[in-house]
């Protein structure tokens, strides 16, 4: 713990995904506030809005991961970084809908480069046995801007117009690019001199080879996609949820937002104090079963009015924990187990995975809600169904594929 908070470089990464992710979330709820809270909209406008961020990461995400395998991953960051904020100073002057879905969009396209470079380059600032730790760190900053973003998202909606609050957004991305100019030269892996295993590995077999030759790879991919369709089911019908069932607007769809930040927060505290050797297929398969606690408070609220805003409120907290624990180690798994020239292409593959969960959950979920499930109906069926996940994680692990070796790796402060 103690090295990981002398690592420069490291800090740097976490503080610049801090400062952008506060400017995100600032945005992410005036452009609820203008299309769902005071505009009316329902489920099909709900779902808009996460597609314009989905579609793009979906298609971008492979090519994102294949210049981060040939480029230097601390510049495609800053130009990522600079980028969303141009696409952002556009929706200061958006009105009409289409043409905020369109903005969102084309920063989505843009932000695509951020995940695959930042995976790609913490192997470059930590030993291997350190990486889920130096995840944590990052998950845990990333878990208070999850508290205190929506919180000083309401705050700053309830004092100004959407469209000006976007302003602090954009002055976030050229912030975050100033700060991650700090940064060493981050270079590819291609680009490094490789020695040992690190050389044969590097010039080792493509993305889908690497899948079907390392079983627990591609079982990862799978589970991700699976948990990711039932989080984003969450996703689309949380605004909706919060207005109809809950009766409440923005700011308690902000604090319930904000309990998941909170049990991310836990999480990753406990994962950064816990001693010895971390088994992250067990931190997933936990992970998994305390996500099912959301859509299960979610559909006890539902049935049990009275106390709804309790239920979602302790559904919200314990599914954050569970959140944090199958982020971090969703990392951790990729970044043992991808070959270190292959890092930013599986990263890209598994994101555009993710992409195509979370895109799939927004055009089905507006088919069965309200038409054949109501909202609790529909988070009675998805308990039982992430409950299943978490068995599936448990078998895998009884079956041996957990067993991950903690190979050293070259650093670039190892590279002369």
């Amino acid at each position: 713990m103690r090295a990981l908070l002398r690592n420069r470089a490291l800090l740097v990464v976490g503080l610049a995904e801090t400062v952008s992710g506060l400017g995100n979330w600032i945005t992410a709820l005036a452009v609820y506030a203008l299309l769902i809270f005071r505009g009316g909209g329902g489920p099909a406008e709900s779902s808009a809005i996460l597609m314009a961020g989905l579609l793009p990461g979906l298609l971008c995400s492979p090519l994102a991961g294949w210049l981060c395998d040939r480029y230097d991953r601390k510049r495609l960051m800053i130009a990522g970084e600079l980028l969303q904020g141009l696409a952002v100073l556009g929706l200061i002057f958006a009105r009409q809908p289409a043409l905020i879905y369109a903005l969102l969009a084309v920063q989505a396209a843009f932000g695509s480069l951020l995940t695959p470079a930042r995976q790609a380059a913490v192997p470059q600032l930590v030993a291997r046995t350190e990486l889920t730790q130096a995840n944590a760190l990052l998950q845990q900053l990333a878990g208070m801007i999850k508290i205190g973003g929506p919180f000083v998202a309401g705050l700053l909606l309830a004092a100004v117009a959407p469209h000006q609050a976007m302003i602090v957004d954009v002055i976030s991305f050229l912030l975050s690019a100033l700060i991650l100019s700090r940064l060493p030269a981050l270079p590819a892996a291609a680009a490094q001199p490789a020695a040992g295993a690190g050389a044969a590995r590097s010039s080792g077999p493509g993305v889908l080879a690497t899948l079907r030759q390392t079983p627990l790879l591609a079982f990862l991919f799978v589970a991700t996609f699976l948990t990711i369709v039932l989080i984003m089911s969450y996703d689309v019908l949380s605004a909706i949820y919060t207005r109809d069932v809950l009766q409440g607007n923005e700011s308690l769809f902000g604090l319930l937002v904000g309990l998941i930040g909170l049990g991310m927060v836990g999480a990753t505290l406990a994962l950064l104090l816990r001693r010895g050797q971390p088994d992250p297929l067990h931190d997933l398969m936990l992970g998994i079963f305390l996500i099912a606690c959301v859509p299960a408070g979610l559909a006890l609220g539902a049935a049990l009015p009275a106390y709804a805003r309790w239920l979602a409120a302790a559904g919200c907290l314990l599914g954050g924990l569970g959140n944090g624990l199958l982020v971090v180690q969703m990392s951790t798994l990729l970044q043992l187990l991808a070959p270190p020239a292959l890092l930013g292409r599986l990263s890209g593959a598994l994101q555009s995975t993710i992409m195509a969960a979370q895109l799939l959950a927004v055009l089905a979920v507006p088919l069965v809600v309200p038409q054949l499930l109501t909202v609790g109906r529909f988070f009675a069926l998805a308990a039982p169904a992430v409950c299943l996940l978490g068995a599936a994680c448990w078998v895998a692990r009884q079956r041996g594929l957990g067993r991950l070796e903690h190979r050293s790796s070259i650093r670039i402060d190892d590279v002369a």
